[in-house]
């Protein structure tokens, strides 16, 4: 590990503690979104099938919490390990099938399944949906993924389902293609450069 990633990660645990010593620092920053891009496609079939979960209004209660890291990690970490990650096609019989994976005994999903049930989660939660948005990037070994990103005043975080803590979302191995709009989840927009 080299030292500028255990810094990292230093930073991302005091975040954890303390939001507003991590968020004085530079490393830890926000997505900044570019272009309008087309949303994807298993993401437009299900917001016409399944339009609360294309959102930002609160599916249960009200929004209080505004930056909850430990909530964050927690349901981070227990949908990874609930859920049993699966293609679409091995679970529906079909490709890009975008739902919830769920939360019994035979959760299951691929990452935008798995991403989108942390989305839920969190959201019944407490956490704001306005702070809550999809991604998708590439990398060359696994292809394209969809991850959730939590805004949080520590920078944008990844909630990843191939991994199992946070991280800055400079720091996951991925190339990225584009974001939902926090504010208007039906729009999606090309990343910056930076």
């Amino acid at each position: 590990m080299t030292v500028l990633a255990l810094l990292r990660r230093l930073l991302l645990a005091l975040a954890l503690v303390s939001p507003a010593l991590a968020a004085a620092h530079p490393v830890l920053s926000f997505i900044t979104l570019d272009q309008p891009i087309t949303a994807p496609r298993g993401f437009t079939a299900m917001c016409a099938t399944r339009p609360e979960l294309c959102s930002t209004v609160p599916m249960t209660g009200s929004a209080t919490l505004t930056d909850d890291l430990r909530l964050i990690d927690t349901v981070n970490r227990t949908v990874n390990r609930r859920v049993r990650q699966q293609t679409d096609v091995r679970t529906y019989g079909r490709g890009e099938l975008w739902t919830p994976a769920g939360r019994g005994r035979d959760a299951r999903g691929d990452c935008e399944d798995i991403a989108l049930e942390k989305r839920i989660e969190l959201i019944q939660a407490g956490v704001p949906p306005e702070t809550l948005f999809l991604a998708v990037g590439y990398a060359r070994r696994i292809g394209l993924h969809v991850v959730l990103v939590a805004r949080t005043g520590s920078g944008d975080l990844v909630l990843d389902s191939r991994t199992e803590g946070l991280r800055p979302w400079r720091d996951v191995p991925y190339q990225w293609i584009g974001a939902q709009s926090g504010q208007d989840p039906s729009r999606w927009f090309g990343i910056a450069r930076s």
